[in-house]
């Protein structure tokens, strides 16, 4: 899993990066009403813990989405906490693929959005999440 380990590093920290860059428009929101780039850090870090609960258990729980939506908004609202937990869910989510057996790797769950996955696909969801959304904090850095 060391390839998987360095590539969702590196995504983390590509994407904190692009997100400082902004400086204090990390919290401004193109046209008034577009997510920030801290909002964006915050689903990251969100989507990569619950990544974790879904390999502990094996399931993909019942999304309570206006739970999610409120986490995120009190984790965008604070820069720091929310590199803190985006660093923390990686290191958790890595520590939870290095845990599983070569059969639970291989469990496919699938994703409130409707895509399977197996469990140790879930770093690829991570990774392309974390990658997408440095695009989007990169997109918003040619509009300020």
């Amino acid at each position: 899993m060391s390839k998987t380990n360095s590539m969702l590093h590196q995504s983390v920290e590509s994407l904190k990066k692009a997100t400082q860059e902004l400086g204090e428009k990390a919290s401004w929101a193109p046209l008034g009403k577009g997510r920030t780039a801290l909002n964006q850090v915050a689903e990251c870090a969100l989507i990569t813990g619950a990544c974790i609960g879904i390999i502990q258990n094996k399931a993909v729980p019942e999304m309570d989405w206006e739970a999610f939506g409120k986490a995120q908004d009190a984790l965008a609202a604070d820069a720091d906490a929310a590199y803190a937990s985006l660093i923390s869910n990686t290191e958790g989510l890595i520590a939870a693929l290095e845990g599983l057996s070569a059969e639970d790797a291989a469990i496919e769950v699938t994703m409130p959005w409707g895509a399977t996955y197996t469990l140790a696909g879930l770093a690829d969801v991570v990774y392309w999440n974390n990658t997408y959304h440095e695009g989007q904090i990169n997109y918003i850095s040619t509009l300020v």
